[in-house]
C-alpha cells in the first residue's frame, strides 16, 4: 500500500490571525462581565448603605446629632466606595409616603417617615466598552420613625 506524499502548502501566520480574532472576542466578553459585576456590586453596596442608614436613623430620631451620626454610619457601610467613586452624597430627612423631603429628620414623630438618600457616580473602568461616561447609582430608603 502506497501513500500519497504530497505536502500541503505552509500557512504561516494563520494561527496568529485566528488567535487574534478569538482573543479579542474573549477579552471583550471578559471585560464586559467584569464591568457588569462592578456595577451590580456598587448598586448593592449603595442600596444596603441606604437601608442600614434608615434603620439607624429611625431608632435615634430624637438625638440632636441625628443627621451627622446617620451620615457617618452610612459612610462606614459604603465599604470605601464613598472615597473611590465620584460625587458621593448622603441626605437624611423627614419624608412623606412618596419619599419627598418635608422637613428635618429630627422633628419626625412616631410613625412619620425618615428617609436616607444615598447617591454616587460610577465611572466605568472600560468606558469604550459601555459608551457611558458615568452612571449615577442612587437609592432612597424610608422607614417609619420609632420616636416617642
Amino acid at each position: 500500500m502506497l501513500l500519497n506524499s504530497k505536502s500541503e502548502p505552509r500557512r504561516s501566520g494563520a494561527t496568529a490571525i485566528e488567535f487574534a480574532a478569538v482573543a479579542s472576542i474573549f477579552m471583550l466578553l471578559l471585560f464586559g462581565i467584569l464591568e457588569y459585576c462592578l456595577i451590580v456590586y456598587t448598586q448593592n453596596v449603595v442600596e444596603n448603605a441606604a437601608r442600614e442608614g434608615a434603620r439607624f436613623a429611625v431608632v435615634r430620631s430624637t438625638d440632636a446629632t441625628l443627621v451627622t451620626d446617620t451620615q457617618a454610619y452610612v459612610k462606614t457601610m459604603m465599604m470605601g466606595l464613598d472615597t473611590k467613586l465620584k460625587n458621593y452624597s448622603c441626605n437624611v430627612y423627614m419624608a412623606d409616603a412618596n419619599g419627598n423631603n418635608i422637613g428635618a429628620a429630627g422633628s419626625a414623630t412616631f410613625g412619620q417617615y425618615v428617609c436616607v438618600d444615598v447617591s454616587v457616580d460610577y465611572v466605568p473602568i472600560t468606558p469604550g466598552l459601555t459608551h457611558l461616561s458615568t452612571i449615577t447609582v442612587r437609592f432612597k430608603s424610608s422607614m417609619g420613625s420609632e420616636a416617642n
